[in-house]
């Protein structure tokens, strides 16, 4: 028995669960279970793994396991941004591999699809909309990354539009930005809501188990033996498992030195009163990636309540303390907040909170079988929703035996290469020096 080394501590100050309606008493793993196909981890790519699996093997018992309530774990933390491509690509580089950029994009809009889809044919109130994503910079420098970034798109014939000074001012409700960006096809959500209404509404096939943290396992060498998972009270055995931990899969004993586990964190405003609204104007909801990558990501919500969400810096943590950093990281979103819109200088934040992610060095994916029948699907480099769900989706897929186009580009893609020493301390020097480099841009 080999025992789960890393795992995640929530909190329950996740501005976008706590803004839902409280959950229904979760089930949780007692006793012994038995089932056919096994996923440990209820973020997007369990989630697309857990319902494809039962899809196309609709007599197998599918269990989903996950450590805390979905909503509230990493896949409930994120900024809602569901994008069909990167935040930050750049023209040097990517224009020279044009194809292999768009077979991306495309990977990236075949999972936007097949999880729209899935919301509408569910009838899941997440406040779904293609509103598109604004790239947005407030410096000279950010400007000049964002001529980049348009001569990106345009080398692999992306449509996007312009916004001067005036209409980021009419759009965003703040002068602060000096020009913008707009590429349409991308998606905003509530991300709780999201996962919490895939989870509840998963074919019938499928148990799903909360606040059941695995903490042992054991994977059998066997050729038709079971794994076995442990938690606090009961244990699942299952002869395929489907690891969907992300930067969580080392304390599994997988990808050992080979993953970057951060957490990113983001701060959401009290419900704006209508003469606050008033007061600065603007477009009711909209999302903004900063045109720097050390930037500022800000998201204006209307349902189910009027606030902003702002979004920056990231930490290095292995066991993703979601509590130590907490005030560090809120006194940097006051100051993101107030030099956006000054005139909401006395309007508090509600709710401040990290969520994990994981990076790889060369971004590369993990994808497939780590040992016998025991699959994973990790590392989404931060375009989470539309990549984690595409690829847990392609996973199961691959187990039940099928193939695609699309399968056969994940299955062609790298693995992540080894970390280099004195990884933690390089991550914070990076975070750091990025930080100074975006400067107002943050």
């Amino acid at each position: 028995m080999k025992e789960v080394s890393l795992l995640p501590r929530y909190d329950q100050s996740n501005g976008w669960h706590e803004i839902l309606e409280p959950l229904a008493e979760a089930s949780i793993v007692t006793g012994h279970l038995t089932c056919d196909y096994l996923v440990i981890g209820g973020g997007y790519s369990g989630l697309a793994a857990t319902r494809r699996l039962a899809e196309l093997d609709p007599s197998a018992a599918v269990v989903l396991v996950d450590g805390d309530r979905i909503g509230n774990n990493a896949a409930g933390r994120s900024s809602g941004f569901a994008i069909d491509h990167a935040h930050n690509l750049r023209a040097k580089g990517f224009a020279d591999a044009k194809k292999a950029a768009q077979d991306a994009i495309a990977m990236n809009r075949a999972g936007l699809q097949w999880l729209e889809d899935s919301i509408i044919a569910n009838k899941i109130d997440c406040q779904w909309v293609q509103e598109g994503k604004y790239h947005a910079a407030a410096t000279s420098r950010g400007e000049r990354m964002l001529t980049e970034f348009a001569q990106s798109l345009d080398a692999v014939e992306e449509d996007y539009t312009l916004l001067d000074s005036a209409a980021c001012a009419d759009v965003f409700g703040s002068t602060f930005y000096s020009r913008a960006l707009h590429a349409p096809h991308s998606y905003l959500v509530q991300p709780a809501a999201m996962v919490r209404g895939l989870a509840v509404t998963m074919p019938d096939n499928v148990t799903v188990y909360e606040n059941s943290m695995v903490t042992n396992v054991e994977f059998s060498d066997d050729t038709l033996g079971n794994h076995m998972v442990h938690t606090a009270r009961g244990t699942v055995s299952a002869p395929v498992v489907v690891l969907a931990t992300n930067g969580f899969t080392e304390g599994f004993g997988f990808l050992s030195k080979q993953l970057i586990p951060l957490i990113t964190w983001g701060s959401m405003s009290r419900e704006l009163t209508q003469e606050e609204s008033d007061r600065i104007g603007g477009a009711p909801s909209y999302g903004i990636i900063a045109a720097h990558p050390a930037g500022t990501s800000v998201r204006r919500v209307t349902d189910p309540a009027n606030r902003i969400l702002v979004r920056n810096i990231f930490s290095f943590s292995k066991t993703s303390d979601f509590v130590s950093r907490k005030a560090w990281a809120a006194k940097t979103h006051r100051r993101s907040f107030d030099r956006r819109w000054p005139e909401l200088s006395d309007v508090p934040f509600e709710n401040s909170w990290g969520g994990a992610l994981s990076l790889s060095r060369n971004g590369e994916p993990v994808f497939g079988e780590l040992r016998r029948n025991v699959y994973g699907t990790v590392v989404h480099n931060g375009v989470g929703i539309a990549r984690g769900t595409i690829s847990g989706k392609l996973l199961a897929e691959l187990i039940m035996g099928e193939d695609s186009e699309l399968l056969r580009q994940m299955r062609a893609k790298g693995r992540p290469n080894n970390n280099l020493p004195l990884q933690d301390l390089g991550v914070r020097i990076n975070a750091r020096a990025r930080r100074v480099i975006a400067g107002r841009e943050e």
